[in-house]
């Protein structure tokens, strides 16, 4: 099988010559910006540079998918009225000024292909989808509606907004939600079927369960129903500490991207095996980052081991791996995958 068909039949919960490997954003990105000899401050301006710089994850690392999407948050909520600047390294941009509550109501939705750089990443997607869409699977990637909001006013804010201007919170995540609609549309137009969404608003360390299903929770349904008319499935992340799968299950992903710290593994496989394409998300923190390979590799099979030969699992970094994560760890991470029976 090639890359593109592992992962789709994966997702698809169909047998697989071995479990797909994901890569997030643009993790490891000192090699590859070494590779290419490219900066990310150019990517965020260039699709051709942005295409590059994501390609070259795939040509490196040689895991199964590429994606459209690094930077994605910041990138999302400057179109959305956040003022950002870019560190004088080259590296991701950080928050200037956010928005202020007051303002919330001018907020308007936009159409990503119209904003400078929203577009760039979606105009990427295009050229990784004609380049390699035949053989390697390319994500396109957003975050949730909430999780944006939460960046454009701020994360204190917004949670104290949901208390003293609740209308205001709803306003402005339905607005963005517009947004991310219209990102649908243009991802299917491209040829994408699936889009990484990052969802880690929605646990308990952050709302209780009435308020994120009130503030958070609604919106990503609206998402997934909106994307799923279009063909293209959402895999929902959610690195939160005291993440609500249950409750993200019921919404009808395509499948859900999760750390296994945060969660008890075998009960949530043995929830989800045969039901859902399970992301396991390996400890990308300390484990990839400061541990040996042998030490990844017996990680690698603990956990392949409580998932069993079930069809519908990918393994995944628990989120963006580090800058520097030695290339030793991910190929140790690749091979105890491989050496993995599947049906």
């Amino acid at each position: 099988m090639h890359c593109l068909e592992r992962f789709d039949a994966a997702l698809g919960l169909r047998p697989v010559d071995r479990p797909p490997i994901f890569y997030q954003h643009l993790g490891a990105a000192k090699w590859i910006l070494q590779h290419t000899k490219l900066t990310m401050r150019n990517g965020f301006e260039d699709p051709e540079v942005f295409a590059k710089l994501s390609l070259a994850s795939h040509e490196l690392f040689g895991f199964d998918n590429v994606m459209a999407g690094w930077g994605d948050l910041l990138v999302e909520s400057q179109a959305h009225g956040l003022q950002w600047k870019f560190p004088e390294r080259d590296f991701y941009p950080r928050p200037a000024q956010y928005l202020d509550m007051s303002k919330v109501d001018e907020v308007r939705s936009v159409d990503p292909m119209k904003d400078h750089y929203w577009s760039v990443p979606l105009r990427a997607a295009s050229m990784m989808q004609e380049k390699v869409g035949r053989e390697v699977k390319v994500f396109g990637c957003l975050n949730a509606p909430t999780l944006i909001a939460s960046e454009v006013v701020g994360m204190e804010n917004l949670l104290m907004g949901e208390y003293t201007s609740p209308d205001a919170v709803l306003k402005l995540a339905g607005t963005i939600t517009e947004s991310c609609k219209a990102y649908g549309e243009h991802v299917a137009k491209i040829g994408l079927d699936t889009v990484f969404m990052d969802s880690s608003s929605a646990g308990m360390d952050l709302n209780p369960l009435d308020a994120c299903e009130k503030f958070d929770l609604t919106f990503q349904k609206s998402l997934i129903e909106s994307f799923r008319s279009k063909g293209v499935g959402i895999v929902l992340h959610n690195d939160s500490q005291q993440p609500y799968l249950d409750e993200q299950m019921a919404l009808r992903p395509a499948a859900m991207h999760f750390h296994l710290k945060n969660v008890i593994m075998n009960d949530v496989f043995d929830k989800m095996r045969g039901k859902m394409c399970v992301f396991a998300g390996i400890d990308h923190q300390e484990l990839l980052f400061q541990k040996t390979p042998a030490e990844v590799s017996t990680e690698v099979r603990r956990i392949m081991t409580a998932w069993g030969n079930a069809p519908g699992f990918v393994m995944a970094p628990g989120c963006e791996l580090p800058y520097k994560t030695p290339i030793e760890n991910l190929n140790a991470l690749k091979e105890a995958t491989g050496d993995h029976p599947s049906k």
